[in-house]
């Protein structure tokens, strides 16, 4: 085995490709078809695509599926701590020996012909999809992880697709506009494939991609709905009705319809995974997912939230003001520089009363005075102090906090990993 512990095949890998991010199926296929990965697969495969909620409908997915009796394995990205995160069945990740095992067999295959330079993202989730292949599994849920269309995952042909909301984000390599974003994550609809719409304003892209390609199309609000009321939920369809479910254990409206969307799934693999009421009772009061508007720690409230785009973080600006706080509202952020950060700050600077701002490592990584240069025609100086790193942000914040403010964590999945290593 080239490697004989997890640190240091990851550390490996950031440095096999020239670049980072390299958008393109071509030389995964290769590889994949080495390793005897094919497209299609015996059991179900659901890929979840879009921009925001992809994690949390993820989460909902495999608690459905677990809680009705089955085996389910998915793949998610990126992680916050540890990478095993990324590759879990029955909601547990899998162990480093597992996936040290599974990067020898990419690497071996890497290099059945002509040597195959893969990226980081490419290498994992090949790894991924060889642990998930060999698991004995009842179910596949995997989450894409840049676009769609040239997305690695994409090598993968689901039989049920998941889009969720299509926000601005990595426009360098989607596109500028939300119509071009939307036809980069409809990429992952092929012919004969079911297609759920969790986005409340779908694009033309992407409902033109599904009316062309898709087998069946169910969008959020006409075709499946999810209300709340009175603290409970209920499920409508046009053939389903579900009174009386839980609220899911995921805070935000929004969540509503991340679990409308999954129920809708679940319901359309019935004849294949049968899928009860009390199964769907008891994935919603037992998701498992952190980093979502998660709060940690009272007096001072301590809430970290990856939203890293405009949407996300206009989202996590409605949260705050659902929950007023009686004392100041802080705010530790660190972002990576291909970001809209002055458009997503817009979203929640009124609810803001001081920003911490960080630097981040790696290679899109923004220092804390460049993140400062980006906020200045949008947020006044005043309400901007600077720190080299996210721990040492959220130290000079809480340092200065009283037990009624508030400190929300946000900007991206590492400075949410940064706050959790240091709080808890």
């Amino acid at each position: 085995m080239k490697f004989d512990d997890l640190q240091s095949w990851l550390s490996w890998q950031e440095t096999l490709h020239f670049t980072e991010i390299e958008l393109g199926l071509e030389r995964i296929q290769k590889v994949a078809s080495a390793m005897g990965i094919g497209a299609h697969w015996p059991i179900p495969v659901i890929t979840v695509a879009g921009t925001n909620g992809k994690g949390s409908s993820v989460a909902i997915l495999e608690a459905i599926f677990q809680h009705a009796g089955y085996r389910v394995g998915s793949y998610t990205s990126p992680h916050l701590i540890h990478y095993n995160e990324r590759i879990k069945i029955n909601r547990q990740p899998v162990s480093d020996q597992l996936i040290c095992t599974a990067f020898e067999q990419v690497e071996q295959a890497r290099h059945a012909g002509a040597e195959i330079s893969l990226t980081y993202f490419e290498f994992g989730t090949l790894a991924a999809l060889s642990i998930l292949k060999q698991a004995d599994l009842d179910l596949v849920i995997l989450e894409v992880g840049l676009g769609g269309r040239l997305d690695a995952v994409n090598i993968i042909d689901a039989e049920i697709v998941l889009l969720t909301p299509v926000a601005l984000d990595h426009q360098g390599w989607l596109g500028n506009s939300r119509e071009e974003i939307g036809a980069e994550k409809a990429g992952v609809i092929k012919p004969g494939t079911v297609v759920v719409c969790s986005d409340p304003q779908p694009t033309n892209a992407v409902m033109d991609r599904a009316n062309e390609k898709a087998r069946a199309l169910y969008c959020l609000g006409g075709d499946f709905s999810f209300t709340a009321t009175a603290g409970k939920a209920k499920f409508q369809s046009e053939t389903v009705e579900l009174d009386n479910l839980p609220l899911p254990q995921l805070h935000g409206d929004y969540q509503l319809d991340n679990a409308a969307a999954a129920i809708q799934v679940s319901l359309l693999l019935n004849n294949r995974l049968s899928v009860n009421k009390q199964a769907l009772e008891a994935a919603l009061t037992d998701i498992q997912l952190k980093g979502r508007y998660q709060r940690i720690a009272l007096a001072p409230d301590i809430i970290i939230d990856v939203a890293h785009n405009a949407q996300a973080v206009s989202a996590l600006a409605s949260n705050l003001k659902a929950e007023p706080c009686s004392g100041r509202t802080l705010a530790v952020l660190a972002m990576l520089e291909d970001k809209s950060i002055a458009e997503a700050l817009q979203q929640i600077d009124i609810q803001i009363d001081h920003y911490y701002l960080s630097g981040l490592d790696g290679s899109r990584a923004l220092s804390a005075e460049a993140l400062k240069q980006r906020l200045q025609q949008s947020v006044s100086s005043d309400k901007l102090s600077t720190e080299l790193t996210v721990q040492q942000a959220i130290k000079r914040a809480l340092s200065e906090a009283d037990d009624n403010d508030r400190l929300v964590i946000f900007g991206s999945f590492l400075t949410v990993s940064a706050a959790i290593e240091l709080l808890q």
